[in-house]
């Protein structure tokens, strides 16, 4: 398993920020944020619109699939959750209208 896929998304943002040698100040100046909104997004605390995802992959020289991959697959995944509650739900009515 990738680096990328054991990570959230704030972690991500944290790694590729050091590797690239940039404070969170740094980072906000060149994508036109604020560095608390840096801070935010780091420590999960804020989930980061993809425009500056997009801006902080370009910043940091990393692919924007290393900051959505698994982002995009727990998504998903809890949609199929979701969905699957919803259909025992309707099953359980099911069921009980047949009793009545």
């Amino acid at each position: 398993m990738s680096i990328s896929k054991m990570l959230k998304i704030g972690q991500k943002i944290k790694a590729a920020r050091k590797i690239k040698r940039i404070t969170q100040d740094e980072l906000a100046k060149v994508i036109g944020v604020s560095d608390k909104s840096i801070s935010a997004y780091e420590s999960d605390r804020a989930n980061p619109p993809l425009s500056v995802v997009e801006k902080i992959s370009k910043a940091t020289n990393q692919s924007l699939n290393f900051f959505l991959e698994e982002t995009i697959e727990t998504s998903i995944l809890s949609k199929l959750t979701e969905v699957e509650n919803q259909f025992k739900e309707i099953k359980r009515l099911l069921k009980r209208r047949k009793l009545v």
